[in-house]
């Protein structure tokens, strides 16, 4: 059996839905050339869907099992995205 879920790895939906359409008989794998091109576009839209659904299934099964703090989930949301900024460690440096 193939997962149809997307995972962390880009393009790896292709090669589950390549693994899928092998045994398929009434769909030609040859197919799969004219899905190659907008793949990547498809892969990126997969990404932000997974995105999305992990933070809402955080918050739903934190609220499920009743830890979620209403006010600070309000005060980090309400912070923006210019709040989290991620540090810079420079880890290559450039010698003249």
């Amino acid at each position: 059996l193939t997962s149809k879920g997307a995972s962390g790895v880009t393009g790896a939906g292709f090669i589950t839905l390549a693994a899928t359409l092998a045994v398929v008989p009434d769909i030609p794998i040859a197919s799969l050339a004219l899905l190659v091109g907008v793949d990547r576009f498809m892969s990126e839209c997969r990404a932000l869907t997974n995105l999305v659904g992990n933070g809402v299934a955080t918050i739903v099964i934190a609220r499920w099992e009743g830890d979620l703090d209403r006010e600070k989930l309000a005060y980090e949301l309400n912070k923006g995205p210019d709040a989290v900024v991620a540090p810079v460690h420079p880890t290559i440096t450039e010698t003249d």
